[in-house]
């Protein structure tokens, strides 16, 4: 369709022109159109529900009739690149689990095996400081994640593998110092 504006498919497959019903009397001078979006895109469309898989053909609402859930029309990437986001992830969340493991493990032994606090300063300091490293970067990988989409995949990836670097420097410095 020539100049740009909205068209819908319809179920005999033609292309027509898409055109919201304007607001009347005492409405709201900027409509929202989201839900008429939706069931002109779903007008003659088998398409699932998200959350329960019920097919929304020719759905006369904004809510799936099934689970009740309400659904919105929205523009996504086609290839959302989270492979590398991931396997950065997978890496922070492995250090920080370790970590967190191993004051588990301390605090079990401490208070429950042996009834009594010894001195661990130092095995302290070194699994809660790795603990509290690996989870700044987990939260700051979580927090940029939108900016790690929009390097390159080469730059992404760098960042991915630094990711497993951290919890190897982790590692090492645990098995290098613990005894």
């Amino acid at each position: 369709m020539s100049g740009g504006g909205v068209s819908v498919v319809g179920a005999d497959s033609t292309r027509r022109p898409f055109s919201p019903p304007l607001p009347q009397g005492d409405a709201d001078p900027v409509p929202d159109f989201g839900a008429d979006l939706l069931r002109a895109y779903l007008a003659g469309r088998d398409a699932p529900c998200p959350n329960c898989e019920y097919n929304l053909r020719d759905l006369a609402g904004d809510r799936c009739p099934e689970c009740g859930l309400e659904l919105v029309l929205r523009v996504s990437l086609s290839e959302p690149k989270l492979g590398a986001f991931l396997a950065g992830l997978v890496g922070l969340s492995a250090g920080a689990g370790f970590s967190g493991l191993v004051l588990l493990y301390w605090f079990i032994i401490t208070f429950f095996i042996r009834q009594g606090g010894g001195n661990e300063v130092r095995l302290l300091t070194i699994v809660i400081s790795g603990l509290v490293v690996e989870s700044a970067a987990l939260l700051g990988w979580l927090k940029f994640r939108g900016r790690l989409r929009t390097l390159t995949p080469q730059s992404r990836w760098v960042l991915a593998l630094a990711c497993w670097g951290l919890t190897l420097v982790n590692l090492l410095w645990f098995s290098l110092f613990i005894r």
